[in-house]
């Protein structure tokens, strides 16, 4: 087997020679180390070892298996070396992750061979998933060869050479359909609002769910005044469901939010629906929450515009479409109050305050047929119904007349509005 130049940071190797006591005397006599002439200490150096050289392809597979399947893949192995390197494929467990994959899993065929210079071995890597695996992703390595990567650190696991990244994802389709995935919107202090989780039971047995504000999920924002706490707790949230979703029905949760007076800010948080199925991770299991605290403005926007002609003078005003309050209507809040948008509009002129007249209101938005929170096997129509965008617009028609004016807009249950002002010589 050749012998290779390996390049490493000498200012690494130092670093870890000083860190443990007497290092530098463990290193024999006899390994070929050969330092760069004049190097620094931030420069490379370079050792020379052997290692065989092998071609692996794939060097990475994905397989999505559910439980109680199985799945292979074919992976060729090119010699590159100069003389017969012997191979003999394992499973080296990846100590990271989410979940630990399982040697056990995996059977590769040939267990071992010899491979000549440039010439190609196949082998076969078959993967069972057990009936009672975690759902979730795994992930490990093929290993062909023995050979590690020269590191001038300790490394807490093995780094192999001749490897190959081996992914597998463990699934199986939900039996329980969470049809309201986050909750958010903009929320006054001193208010209430009310929220519903839609869950669609569409297994063939009864499933428990422990619906639950997560406390390992809270959040916070950053700013560059640094942390900003949450504009309220978790107890201003209360959360009503059943304890079983039945076979083949759909039960509601029920999130009732009563936001504390003088709060400010934005609440991040989420609500584990602890569903007691292997079909859902923990993770998916989750409703995730964000409020934004505001307070409704008191005065108006002022806007100043001059006419150079005499005639009528109208104003549009719309809300915006994709706003928070749109959204947050969409995504389900109910109040004891009217919320939808509303403007309070003052027009004055050079001689005083001019009467306005509502010459219509209207009403626009846009619907989708099961959108990406609801999901596409969505068994019947009943609530496949999504708004997507709503819009409220008044229109204002007043006398005008050349010269200053000043028009006053004051909004409710918007957050975004635009405005048209249309003005020019009447009929």
């Amino acid at each position: 087997m050749k012998k290779y130049i390996v390049r490493i940071m000498l200012g690494l190797l130092i670093t870890s020679i000083f860190a443990v006591p007497n290092a530098a005397a463990e290193v024999p006599a006899s390994e070929p180390i050969r330092i760069n002439e004049g190097m620094t200490g931030s420069d490379s150096m370079d050792m020379e070892m052997d290692f065989a050289r092998l071609q692996i392809n794939p060097g990475y597979s994905n397989m999505q298996i559910k439980p109680g399947n199985s799945d292979k893949v074919t992976v060729t192995v090119t010699n590159k070396d100069d003389e017969t390197i012997t191979t003999a494929p394992f499973v080296s467990v990846v100590p990271y992750g989410d979940n630990l994959f399982e040697e056990s899993w995996v059977t590769i065929t040939p267990v071992s061979a010899d491979i000549a210079p440039d010439a190609k071995q196949e082998f076969v890597i078959e993967v069972h998933i057990p009936h009672d695996a975690d759902i979730g992703h795994y992930s490990t390595s093929i290993v062909f060869t023995e050979d590690m990567k020269p590191t001038p650190y300790p490394n807490p696991y093995p780094d192999y050479l001749n490897s190959m990244h081996f992914s597998v994802e463990v699934w199986t389709p939900p039996n329980i359909l969470i049809q309201t995935p986050f909750l958010h919107g903009r929320v006054e202090s001193g208010e209430s609002y009310d929220y519903e989780i839609k869950l669609e039971n569409v297994a063939d047995k009864d499933i428990s769910i422990d619906p639950k504000i997560d406390d390992n999920n809270r959040m916070y924002d950053y700013s560059p005044f640094g942390m900003v706490s949450s504009a309220f707790e978790d107890d201003a949230i209360t959360i009503t469901a059943p304890s079983v979703v039945k076979a083949g029905k759909t039960a509601i949760v029920n999130v009732h939010l009563e936001v504390p007076d003088d709060s400010k800010g934005n609440y991040n948080g989420a609500i584990d629906l602890n569903i007691d199925d292997l079909s859902i991770r923990e993770w998916d299991g989750q409703v995730q929450m964000n409020f934004d605290v505001w307070t409704q403005p008191t005065e108006p926007y002022i806007k100043t515009f001059t006419t150079r002609t005499d005639g009528p003078v109208t104003i549009e005003i719309s809300s915006n479409p994709f706003g928070e309050y749109a959204y947050a209507m969409w995504m389900g809040a109910d109040t004891q109050d009217n919320k939808e948008p509303s403007f309070d509009v003052t027009l004055e002129g050079d001689s005083g305050e001019v009467e306005m007249t509502l010459v219509k209101t209207t009403y626009s938005g846009s619907v989708s047929l099961g959108m990406s929170n609801f999901p596409p096997w969505e068994a019947d129509s009943t609530g496949i119904y999504q708004d997507l965008s709503s819009s409220y617009v008044e229109e204002y028609s007043a006398p005008g007349a050349a010269g200053d004016w000043t028009l006053g807009i004051l909004p409710g249950n918007t957050d975004m509005f635009s405005y048209t002002i249309t003005f020019g010589p009447g009929e």
